[in-house]
């Protein structure tokens, strides 16, 4: 599994295709988006004035919004308007898989540059997408890129009001009640 996360982790095309291929690596798949989702939760920790908030938040959307919705969104595009040959399934262990360059949040601690880091590990999990995408639906690059980003985007206007949500709005008539 570790080899299968360098390999990822490098963008891979070879691994995608095999991931989305390979009927048994579900588990892994979960198993990582699982670690990811800790790992974002932790990083999230050290700069929250509500740490047990801030992890619950990023396990929630790394789990419900990072594979779920991105692998169903990429699923529905990928095989509704470009003709993709693809499962859900597959589209679920090839989207885990490029969810690995995310493990990048352990680092979101680190004042002034935290920030930079995981947002780095957000680029490199969309190129991973594209490249995941493009594999397990067997169509070209330009649609790849289409359909990732349609479903990246989705996910971060998710994950985007959840935080709104899980945090709570700061504003100045709430401070009486």
């Amino acid at each position: 599994m570790f080899d299968r996360i360098l390999r990822a982790i490098k963008l891979d095309p070879t691994l995608y295709r095999e991931v989305a291929k390979s009927e048994n690596l579900l588990s892994e798949s979960v198993i990582i988006v699982i670690i990811v989702a800790v790992v974002s939760g932790i990083g999230s920790l050290a700069g929250s004035s509500r740490p047990l908030t801030a992890f619950i938040m990023d396990l929630f959307n790394n789990l419900i919004f990072g594979w779920l919705l991105w692998s169903l969104v990429a699923y529905f595009v990928g095989t509704a308007f470009f003709d993709g040959k693809s499962s859900i399934n597959e589209m679920l262990r090839a989207i885990g898989f490029a969810n690995a360059p995310r493990l990048l949040g352990l680092f979101g601690f680190i004042p002034c540059v935290g920030w930079i880091i995981v947002l780095i590990g957000a680029i490199f999990s969309l190129i991973a997408g594209v490249i995941a995408i493009r594999e397990a639906m067997e169509f070209d690059t330009d649609k790849a890129i289409i359909t990732a980003i349609v479903g990246f985007v989705l996910y971060a206007i998710s994950a985007s009001a959840i935080r709104i949500v899980f945090s709570g709005l700061s504003l100045p008539f709430l401070s009486n009640f």
